[in-house]
């Protein structure tokens, strides 16, 4: 896979989350959590869109550098940057599983995220 092809994948479905956290964290806190005591309250939306932010945030550098980074070397750098961000944040979730403060994994990171990391280091190993 291209490398370009590859930061813009992941970068669209990276500003797609983020902005959807950002647009309705309470939704999108419900989605995950359900309908919960406090899933409504204005810190866990505040931590939502905060979480959004960074996402957000790593979707527009892809996007960005997809569009103006020509070396191959540093496009490399660069998905296998995403990759390992990609892969701290996952790990964070699970952790919260496994520390016994959720109790499951929510679906969507713990699929769309692994298939981001795994875009992104193919890309940028082959």
């Amino acid at each position: 896979m291209e490398h370009t092809l590859a930061m813009q994948i992941v970068g669209s479905v990276a500003l797609l989350i983020g902005l959807r956290m950002n647009y309705d964290p309470v939704g999108f806190n419900k989605e995950i959590f359900g309908d919960v005591e406090g899933v409504d309250s204005d810190q866990m939306s505040a931590s939502r869109m905060a979480i959004g932010g960074g996402i957000l945030g790593l979707g527009l550098i892809n996007l960005y550098c997809s569009l103006n980074v020509d070396d191959v070397a540093a496009t490399e750098a660069i998905l296998t940057g995403t990759a390992m961000g990609l892969s701290a944040f996952f790990l964070t979730i699970a952790g919260a599983k496994f520390r016994g403060y959720s109790e499951s994994i929510p679906t969507l990171p713990m699929v769309v995220l692994p298939t981001m990391v795994v875009i992104c280091l193919y890309s940028a190993l082959m």
